[in-house]
């Protein structure tokens, strides 16, 4: 039969054709159960919700006793899983508006385990079923199937279409998340229902339908049928859409912009509990160890405060004081064997070395100080603070340096990597600076501040530095002091240059 024919004849054979809408702006379609209608207008008979249904039935029966009908409606699946599908849908005749107790999962939200099968049910069904139910004899996980008051089919086959070019059958994914047409024709003439299902951009479904039932139907036709659509999930989610319905009285041209057909969202992904939990156990690993490491600190301060030798005013000034356990344990190394004298009256007894104790063998509330210009000397000139020489004599740092100063070549005491002559000025400011802040008179060996000033290029060295760190009568004048060596009015400028800092270091 050609093309031409075979419109003719279904023209010719619908003498009623229902008047569908392709949108349910009208309200002609209610929702029931999980189906709500999305923004853009279009049906979800099911949501993200396990084992539930959904169903989208017309609000007005339509005469249907001894009648031709067409319809044809767009729909789509998208499963939660691209390789484990839910349960499908289906479009369904009824003598009442109401489906008594309509169960998810394999009962596609038409009917109940109790009911399934009645001949007072008086329905008729186009399933498109997305999974295999052996109690129901399906053939396969992706079919349609004419069913008549019962989930068994009467007719099915696979899910795809036949090429009007070659006659060749097309498999369809009925869970592709793809918008698919199917269209359902009833010839009370030919007592012949077919069914077609096709890609949504096909113009007219193809020439040879799908399904092909001979039966009169008029037994189930009675004067008064809703029509509506229902899906189910099981275990497994599944999204389905009813996107448009109309009819097809005209086949050539449908009520539907086939320029306008949607892509379908995919199926909402859930929450990702493993960033969940990595946040909640990076979370509760961090509170732990914030507390474990305050516990710790609370306890070291604890023994510490206890054990913490506290230097009484009246020791500072009247002579010999107590060492705290820090100084003492670095003067004797960690009080090893080697540093170990003897035993005494209180116990055993170490040879140690305070820092200032290298020069004076005296303690003094200028030690930082002193410190820190020993700290300079070691690290400019990359010597010890004692080398030993022959005849096991000890020659100090400080003492060599002088001995230079005095000679007019300070500057050969820097070690020979930094040695260069575009840093002399540099160089030799920090080998003075070193000489006066160690130098034995405590009284004049300048403050931190002052040290920054003259490290900054802030204040300058005097002239004479070199007279008054040698001069041996400013052990007995206290009075003097670096405020009245220093001229800070008639400083002139001096900064440092990142090579020579960088080589310092």
């Amino acid at each position: 039969m050609s093309r031409e024919l075979k419109v003719l004849q279904i023209i010719l054979v619908l003498l009623v054709t229902l008047s569908l809408s392709t949108t349910y702006s009208n309200g002609k379609l209610i929702p029931k159960g999980a189906a709500v209608f999305d923004s853009s207008g279009f049906a979800i008979l099911t949501n993200t919700t396990k084992h539930s249904y959904g169903q989208l039935v017309n609000h007005e029966p339509f005469y249907m006793k001894d009648v031709n009908f067409s319809i044809d409606f767009l729909f789509g699946i998208v499963p939660e899983h691209n390789h484990s599908a839910s349960h499908g849908m289906a479009f369904v005749l009824s003598p009442t508006r109401h489906l008594p107790g309509a169960s998810s999962g394999q009962y596609l939200g038409l009917f109940n385990e109790t009911n399934n099968g009645n001949a007072s049910n008086n329905l008729i069904a186009i399933e498109l079923d997305i999974h295999k139910d052996q109690e129901f004899g399906d053939i396969d996980d992706n079919h349609v199937g004419i069913n008549i008051n019962g989930l068994r089919s009467v007719l099915s086959a696979p899910a795809g279409y036949y090429d009007d070019k070659d006659g060749s059958f097309k498999n369809l994914s009925l869970i592709s998340g793809k918008v698919l047409r199917i269209s359902i024709v009833y010839s009370l003439v030919d007592k012949q229902l077919n069914v077609t299902l096709c890609p949504a951009e096909f113009s007219v479904p193809p020439l040879k339908p799908l399904l092909s039932l001979n039966r009169d139907l008029s037994s189930l036709l009675l004067e008064d049928m809703y029509y509506g659509f229902t899906a189910s999930t099981g275990s497994t989610g599944a999204l389905h859409y009813m996107l448009a319905v109309f009819s097809t009285d005209n086949p050539e041209n449908p009520l539907w912009d086939l320029n306008a057909i949607p892509v379908l969202p995919p199926y909402p992904k859930k929450p990702s509990h493993t960033a969940r939990t990595v946040l909640v156990v990076c979370l509760t690993l961090s509170v732990i160890a914030a507390f474990v490491a305050s516990w710790i600190g609370s306890v070291f301060y604890l023994r510490h405060k206890k054990v913490k030798e506290v230097l009484e005013e009246w020791e500072i000034q009247y002579g010999p004081h107590r060492f705290a356990y820090k100084e003492l344990f670095n003067a004797t190394k960690g009080f090893k064997e080697k540093q170990l004298l003897g035993n005494g009256g209180f116990g055993q007894v170490y040879r140690g070395t305070l820092p200032e104790f290298l020069r004076t063998g005296r303690a003094t509330t200028s030690t930082d100080v002193y410190a820190f210009g020993l700290v300079m000397l070691e690290v400019v000139c990359g010597r010890r603070l004692i080398e030993r020489r022959a005849a096991e004599n000890e020659e100090f740092l400080v003492d060599w340096i002088l001995e230079l100063w005095e000679n007019g070549k300070i500057f050969d005491a820097a070690e020979e990597s930094i040695r260069q002559e575009q840093h002399r000025g540099e160089i030799e400011l920090v080998l003075k600076l070193g000489v006066l802040c160690s130098h034995q008179a405590e009284t004049i060996r300048p403050d931190m501040s002052a040290v920054m000033r003259m490290l900054n290029g802030v204040s300058q060295l005097p002239d004479n530095l070199l007279d008054v760190v040698t001069d041996e009568r400013l052990r007995g004048r206290p009075e003097i002091s670096m405020e009245v060596l220093l001229d800070m009015n008639s400083m002139s400028r001096l900064t440092f240059t990142h090579s020579f800092i960088s080589h310092g270091r």
